[in-house]
């Protein structure tokens, strides 16, 4: 299956469930969201809608440490993503956290520590390469996301997940030539279960373009 999202709701909710698939819940990078919330969500999508969800942004910004200031919340957000059948759990780094052979090590000992039974974990780093980031994450069953732009996408991987922040960051807009090529990349995925999410200024339209284009 191939779910095109945005992070977070660019529009009115009940415009969103109208016109696309799937949505990145962006709430939780800062707080849990209350138990109504979830359940409107739920209650108001659609048969067949596709949740994933954003971990704590604190987590992914202080390196990944397994104790510390970073980790409270994290649970909480795994209960909204077993609520929402979320289709992963995403961590999102910000571009200054870099490579270096520290955090590397502080982020596979991470990936190592997560409790069983959350949803499929996908570490999105923007400032690494993908191979980094599988690197680091080892035998631990943690996916690497994806700019579907740049660098090698595998060819046999079961789930796939495109994560889009813009050409030069979140104000940037994409000119069509890209979107193309995005089209392309969701189109050729051979994966069981494909996500492609726009987090950028145009995320909606971005979106709709890519859904239109490949069904």
């Amino acid at each position: 299956m191939k779910f095109v999202a945005c992070s977070g709701f660019p529009v009115p909710v009940s415009r969103y469930w109208a016109e696309l698939p799937a949505v990145e819940i962006s709430d939780t990078e800062n707080a849990v969201p209350g138990a109504g919330t979830v359940r409107r969500w739920l209650r108001e999508s659609a048969d067949g809608f596709a949740f994933t969800v954003l971990a704590p942004k604190g987590i992914a910004a202080g390196g990944f440490l397994v104790k510390g200031k970073n980790t409270p919340g994290l649970m909480e957000t795994a209960e909204v993503a077993k609520t929402l059948q979320a289709k992963a759990l995403v961590f999102a780094a910000p571009p200054e956290l870099l490579p270096s052979r520290l955090v590397k090590a502080q982020l596979k000992a991470f990936a190592e520590a997560l409790p069983r039974g959350l949803p499929p974990v996908v570490f999105d780093l923007p400032s690494w390469n993908a191979e980094e980031v599988a690197s680091a994450v080892g035998d631990s069953g943690a996916h690497a996301a994806y700019n579907p732009l740049s660098g090698p996408i595998p060819t046999k991987a079961a789930f796939l997940y495109f994560r889009l922040h813009g050409p030069a960051g979140h104000r940037s807009r994409y000119e069509e030539a890209a979107l193309e090529g995005v089209v392309n990349a969701v189109r050729d995925s051979k994966a069981k279960l494909t996500f492609c999410v726009f987090t950028n200024v145009d995320m909606f339209a971005n979106a709709k373009f890519i859904l239109k284009q490949t069904t």
